[in-house]
Formats: C-alpha cells, sequence, structure tokens
C-alpha cells in the first residue's frame, strides 16, 4: 500500500500529491511501528501483566447445568 499511495507523488495535481506523500508517510510510520515496537511492548507487558497468577483464579464462577461452582 505504501508504493501504491507513493505513486500519487508524480501527480501533476497538488491536492494529490500532498495526499499521496502524507498517506505514504503514514503508511510507512505504521509499518515500522507495527513491526519494531510492538513485539517489545508485548514481550514487556507479558512480563508484568499476564502472569500465571493472573489466570491461577477466575474473576467469576463457572456454574455448571448441575448447579454445582467450579472452586479451584
Amino acid at each position: 500500500m505504501f508504493f501504491g499511495f507513493s505513486t500519487f507523488t508524480i501527480s501533476s495535481f497538488g491536492g494529490t500529491v500532498a495526499l499521496g506523500a502524507l498517506v505514504s508517510a503514514t503508511l510507512l510510520f505504521a509499518m515500522l511501528s507495527n513491526l519494531l515496537l510492538l513485539p517489545s511492548m508485548l514481550l514487556s507487558l507479558e512480563r508484568s501483566i499476564a502472569n500465571e497468577r493472573t489466570f491461577k483464579k477466575l474473576p467469576i464462577p463457572i456454574i455448571h447445568k448441575d448447579g454445582d461452582d467450579e472452586q479451584e
């Protein structure tokens, strides 16, 4: 998509050139941030938020059809 919108920059109409440059720069920045920042952010959140204690006890008790609560 980046290369598709960057072809608008060779247009003779100024609005199309500006649109192509702006959208191309936005898409390039979004792609690079997804490839570089997102994995490191997910790894840091994994250590601090999603640990084993978080999922050990359910916040809401599960009641089965026979009426027994699931207690762990």
